[in-house]
């Protein structure tokens, strides 16, 4: 059964004469805690991008997908937009990009009793390492990818590459920080697991909604959502979300204008 989550905008008085606010799909994947398929408002960046629309007069329909499926509904015209995506040259073969919504920072996770450090991608070909299709990490580590340099273990579920890191059948896994935290205190509520992440950076960079590449309403809406996206930032909401997402606290956040989240 297709999982979806709809948040209807909040429109008082409406009228008779009023129409209904359009509905717009938007595809994703469950990445606490950015979208989150365990709470009934659909996580951070859902609570902020229905917000976003609301002001417009949208509500937002999310569609819960893998990543790659995701990628090809929005090129077939089956989804208004995608999120949250980082905006690297592949993606913008197929979509336009919004303004950054936050900044996600992907990092390498590892055994706590396993000594490890690097400095640059070529430290990492001894090393097994678990991805997800669809993921990309930074253009360094996509390429070497790309080429067959890595040695990697592809799955297409979010949580196999940590529960393979645990069994110790692979060495490292690249996650945003705040996902993997989050994915690990759900998968060893006691612990967290035997797992810790290496401090320097694989790659950051912004998160962003994904439009449809050569499509007029694409245009439109992206025009519309950065409009006032940036009203949300002049209000402080950006930075307080930053602030949760990096304190661990980002189910606490509310954007200043919400909207009410029933599923479907």
């Amino acid at each position: 059964m297709l999982a979806s989550l709809t948040l209807p905008v909040l429109l008082a008085a409406l009228t008779p004469a009023q129409a209904e606010p359009q509905t717009l799909r938007i595809g994703t994947g469950d990445w606490a805690p950015y979208v989150d398929t365990e709470r009934s408002d659909g996580g951070a960046l859902a609570r902020l991008i229905s917000a976003v629309f609301a002001e417009a007069d949208y509500r937002v329909e999310f569609i819960f997908h893998p990543w790659d499926r995701n990628v090809r509904m929005l090129q077939q015209g089956q989804l208004h937009a995608i999120m949250p995506y980082s905006c690297g040259p592949s993606r913008l073969n197929y979509g336009i990009c919004s303004d950054p919504l936050v900044r996600g920072e992907i990092v390498l996770f590892h055994r706590r009793d396993q000594a490890f450090d690097w400095t640059k991608v070529e430290d990492l070909l001894k090393y097994r390492i678990g991805t997800t299709l669809g993921y990309s990490y930074g253009q360094a580590f996509d390429e070497a990818l790309q080429a067959g340099r890595l040695n990697v273990v592809q799955s297409g579920k979010e949580d196999t590459s940590f529960r393979l890191l645990e069994l110790g059948r692979i060495d490292l896994h690249p996650q945003d920080r705040a996902v993997g935290y989050a994915m690990l205190r759900r998968l060893f509520p006691q612990d967290g697991g035997n797992i810790v992440h290496h401090p320097r950076q694989l790659n950051t960079e912004p998160l962003r909604l994904l439009f449809r590449k050569n499509d007029p309403e694409s245009a439109r809406l992206l025009h519309l959502f950065n409009a006032r996206l940036r009203d949300f930032a002049e209000r402080g909401d950006l930075k307080r979300l930053q602030q949760a997402l990096n304190s661990g606290n980002a189910d606490d956040w509310k954007p200043s204008t919400s909207a009410r989240a029933v599923r479907d």
